[in-house]
């Protein structure tokens, strides 16, 4: 449930053929952004034209009036498709928008920082490192909804290696209050299986770390073939 005033007015709404070009959705839609479109307006875009009998912005105000925005988005598609004047097209349209909305929500958190929690995400952070020439060594630093507080290049090292004191990434989690952090380092040779001196690297940072109560989530190696989650691996 939102707090605010109803963008509609209470106004009846007509056809989109009988408004003026510039007070249509789709038109206010590119010519404002979506921001500037009520919910009525909004669902009106993904119903389209409507269905012959209705138009879309009567449709659309219907479904608001009867469920509410926020139990109109969990309704299965069949029980949308059931309403009148939808149809299972229509429903399979609403339903993939309103997935999309859930998915997209929780890959951030509230001030829209990325948000962390799968080996997956704190890749998609990184991927770059594959092509570098030179190991990497790159902490990830998350606060305790796992959203990314700070990004941090501790070290560069050779072809094929690159190590530091726990102090040195530690501190980035201490200057930025994080609740934990990922490390990921990258391997040139585009080998994705750790060394004995990787295994070795993460679990005395896993150590120092625990000593200060910062946790340790993950320690990732990245090539031009992917990515490896030690933790997955069972080193952590």
């Amino acid at each position: 449930m939102e707090y605010g005033p109803d963008r509609n007015g209470g106004m009846e709404l007509r056809s989109p053929d009988d408004l003026p070009s510039v007070l249509r959705p789709r038109e206010k839609l590119f010519r404002s952004g979506p921001g500037a479109l009520s919910r009525g307006e909004l669902l009106a875009v993904l119903l389209g034209s409507g269905n012959g009998k209705e138009s879309a912005h009567r449709i659309a105000e219907r479904l608001l009036r009867r469920h509410g925005l926020d139990n109109l988005s969990r309704l299965p598609p069949a029980d949308l498709g059931a309403s009148p004047g939808i149809g299972q097209a229509y429903a399979a349209r609403l339903a993939a928008a309103f997935e999309l909305g859930r998915r997209v929500s929780g890959e951030t958190v509230a001030d829209n920082r990325p948000r962390i929690n799968r080996p997956e995400k704190a890749y998609r952070q990184v991927r770059r490192l594959a092509a570098a020439k030179k190991e990497h060594l790159v902490g990830l630093y998350l606060d305790a909804q796992n959203g990314l507080v700070h990004q941090e290049t501790i070290s560069i090292g050779t072809l094929n290696t690159t190590r530091t004191h726990p102090r040195e990434i530690l501190l980035p989690a201490v200057v930025h209050l994080a609740l934990g952090f990922i490390l990921v380092h990258n391997h040139p040779s585009g080998c994705l299986d750790p060394s004995p001196e990787d295994i070795e690297f993460t679990r005395a940072v896993q150590r120092a770390s625990e000593m200060m109560g910062i946790e340790l989530y993950d320690h990732l190696i990245v090539a031009k073939g992917g990515y490896t989650s030690l933790r997955e691996r069972g080193v952590l």
